[in-house]
């Protein structure tokens, strides 16, 4: 490790109070969230950079709802014959500085984290067999409780064998989610984005953020 890079370490574990996250409490009445992170010489492009622990796990990111919403992908049980895979709401989330740099070069810059926080399908009532509801809007499919956390990281060197892209899991349940987690093999998640994701990410689904608004005529 460079010098550099132990000290980005240092300054990071204590600005997110240490790698398992529970640190002591600021004096200040300002909430510390992760914006307030230094820059990583290793990703010099990213304004808030994936953080490692010592035994090179990755911590989990503070304050990720904050970040770029990308949208929402949804396969409930109730359209796949009860056996979807992800039934959940995938809510996804990637920094700022990867967003807009995604937006100029089509290219997510090392350093790059796509967040993807499940949320459950909400069916309180139980009224129809595929596990749709209705709501004042109409009958449809509305997001309940958080159910996991899953973050992927770009870095070209540290996930050579994976195309890039490393997957980590911060358990499939309810919050609290784990404070760090392991990297996964790649049969359990680079496996199906090598096969079909562009740079290992579902564009596809994201595109109508990802791509600019366009400005109002006249």
């Amino acid at each position: 490790m460079s010098v550099a890079s132990a000290a980005f370490l240092l300054s990071t574990l204590s600005a997110c109070g240490g790698a398992s996250g529970e640190g002591e409490k600021s004096d200040s009445a300002e909430p510390r969230t992760q914006a307030a992170v230094a820059r990583d010489p290793n990703y010099p492009e990213i304004d808030i950079p994936p953080v490692w622990d010592a035994k090179g796990q990755l911590v989990q990111p503070k304050d990720f709802r904050e970040l770029v919403f990308l949208g929402a992908p949804l396969t409930p049980h109730g359209l796949n014959g009860g056996k979807a895979s992800f039934p959940e709401f995938h809510n996804v989330y990637t920094q700022p500085a990867a967003f807009k740099a995604y937006r100029a070069t089509g290219k997510w810059p090392e350093g790059t984290m796509m967040i993807k926080e499940l949320q459950l399908v909400s069916d309180p009532k139980g009224e129809f067999p595929d596990g749709s509801t209705t709501a004042p809007s109409g009958r449809g499919y509305f997001p309940g409780p958080p159910n996991g956390l899953d973050v992927s990281v770009k870095d070209s060197k540290r996930f050579a064998d994976s195309n890039g892209w490393g997957y980590f899991n911060f358990n499939h349940s309810a919050p609290p989610y784990l404070a760090t987690a392991a990297l996964k093999s790649v049969d359990e998640c680079a496996g199906c984005h090598i096969a079909n994701a562009e740079d290992m990410v579902y564009i596809k689904f994201y595109k109508p953020i990802l791509d600019p608004l366009p400005l109002p005529r006249g």
